[in-house]
């Protein structure tokens, strides 16, 4: 059985602080010119003045302003290929290399479809990041860490339904399980691990149906180097049957 974390939050541990914007003012100081007296009168036109001055090209007329911004996001959707077979159980791969899996699903009746996933990244977080929970004391010498993913559908959900990405779960160093943050426990909102990693990532594509998501993984030791498929949900306390990635898992790091 894996391990997990709950927390019971107050509404403002759901608010991401935002960063402080400053602005640089300039002098005032600057010395005005002043207008040239008639002895400074300007140079008198001569023709070669005229001429050079009529052979100038005219200057070239201002670049338009862009009218939509770009946005700097913190990761990049990896380019996962056309898909494959079926990964194999206990296939090691590195960030940003897809495996491919079949994916159940429950909408209005239990659906299968392939998925590719990837990590992306794995980075560590600020602890001060629990300060705003309301019991902020349980996570006391837990080290947070953003663990970044993608999933790529191979179909659409049906009409009023979200797509569902398979689960993943944190690694520590030495390959044992980390603990991670999630929405709930022993309630229907217990359905995924916690998206409160404070990073600025791609929208869904609806073109690729890509989704690129994120969890806090937790750890109080080692360090967290990467995250497992194993074919289970967030909420599964007993393995499905025939599943042969809960003891041979796909492993990125």
């Amino acid at each position: 059985m894996r391990t997990t974390t709950s927390r019971l939050t107050a509404a403002a541990a759901l608010v991401l602080a935002t960063a402080a914007l400053t602005a640089c003012g300039g002098s005032d100081d600057t010395p005005v010119d002043t207008p040239a007296t008639s002895e400074e009168a300007a140079p008198e036109e001569t023709a070669e003045n005229v001429d050079a001055e009529a052979s100038e090209e005219p200057s070239e007329e201002p670049t338009e302003a862009p009218t939509v911004l770009s946005t700097a996001y913190d990761v990049q959707v990896a380019d996962l290929g056309a898909p494959g077979d079926t990964t194999a159980p206990g296939t090691p791969l590195t960030f940003g290399k897809p495996a491919w899996v079949n994916h159940t699903v429950t909408y209005d009746t239990e659906t299968t479809v392939g998925v590719g996933l990837t990590v992306l990244e794995v980075r560590a977080l600020d602890p001060s990041m629990f300060d705003s929970y309301s019991n902020a004391e349980e996570f006391a010498g837990y080290t947070p860490y953003a663990v970044v993913f993608q999933a790529q559908f191979l179909a659409d959900a049906p009409e009023g339904y979200d797509l569902e990405a398979p689960a993943l779960f944190p690694i520590k160093e030495d390959g044992s399980n980390a603990e991670y943050l999630v929405s709930g426990m022993f309630t229907t909102a217990f359905s995924s691990a916690s998206d409160e990693c404070g990073l600025q990532l791609p929208p869904y594509d609806e073109t690729t149906r890509t989704l690129v998501s994120c969890f806090v993984g937790l750890t109080k030791d080692l360090p967290i180097v990467g995250a497992k498929y194993d074919g289970e949900d967030y909420g599964a306390f007993i393995a499905t049957e025939g599943n042969q990635y809960v003891s041979n898992p796909i492993v990125w790091r």
